[in-house]
């Protein structure tokens, strides 16, 4: 759809953050403009507006954007916005992950993490959105964390080794992501390279940021040099396969799952 340039576009993404909800004029002139608009701020608002409804009718919803007294609301219906349906899923997936139906539960995750196909907001710089867009996008790198931990549980380590190196690379200061590749090095008797992705991390945030690694990474690197070998983190469901042999002797760099 042709939304007009960037002020439009802003004023769509505001009403479609609070979908259903009217938004008050003055908080869509402070959000594209910020404490200083021009003193055309309204007027060029209800321009925005009207240019968004064009867009629609000619998609033909010509009443998606409706006007009340003090601003305007977005009218969305049920599996219309991406981002609703998204928490949906994940809510569904989180009770069969916690119904014992990991299977299920990753499923449901592929699924909303389908409905992604970008950064939140490209291309939207201001500050208002953008923060909306930081909590969406923690919300996406959660789903993510939680297929993946089960995942981990059901054994399939060697096959996320890949994904979760592009995914580090991506962001390098994700601690809980770096404890997951960790595990799937480590599980795939790759223990070297599991040691050395906490040694790299750790010099990236001590020179970079000043700190430490966080406990969960501590506690992890700490077990894998012990040859602890039923390693998990925590929340993980550990396979079968791994319960049952933890015990039997296992080579702890081969810690087998």
């Amino acid at each position: 759809m042709a939304l007009g340039g960037r002020r439009s576009k802003i004023v769509l993404a505001t009403l479609a953050l609070t979908p259903n909800w009217v938004v008050p004029l003055d908080r869509l002139v402070d959000t594209v403009w910020g404490p200083a608009p021009p003193a055309s701020a309204l007027t060029q608002i209800r321009i925005c507006v009207s240019q968004l409804r064009r867009a629609f009718a000619e998609a033909g919803a010509p009443t998606v954007i409706e006007t009340h007294p003090n601003g305007y609301r977005l009218r969305v219906g049920a599996g219309e916005l991406d981002a609703s349906v998204f928490n949906e899923e994940v809510s569904r997936a989180r009770m069969l992950a916690a119904q014992g139906a990991p299977e299920e539960a990753i499923a449901g995750l592929r699924r909303a993490l389908s409905r992604w196909t970008g950064p939140a907001m490209a291309g939207l710089a201001c500050p208002a959105v953008e923060a909306w867009a930081r909590r969406l996008e923690e919300n996406r790198l959660r789903a993510v964390e939680e297929r993946i931990r089960l995942e981990l549980g059901l054994g399939r380590h060697q096959d996320l080794v890949g994904e979760l190196e592009q995914l580090v690379g991506t962001h390098p200061f994700r601690e809980h992501l770096h404890a997951q590749l960790m595990l799937a090095l480590h599980r795939s008797g790759r223990t070297a390279e599991a040691l050395a992705v906490y040694r790299k991390l750790r010099t990236v945030l001590v020179e970079e940021l000043g700190i430490e690694p966080g406990p969960e990474l501590r506690a992890l690197e700490r077990e894998i040099l012990l040859g602890v070998a039923a390693v998990e983190l925590p929340g993980e469901p550990a396979a079968a396969g791994h319960r049952a042999r933890a015990g039997g002797g296992a080579h702890p760099s081969r810690c087998p799952v």
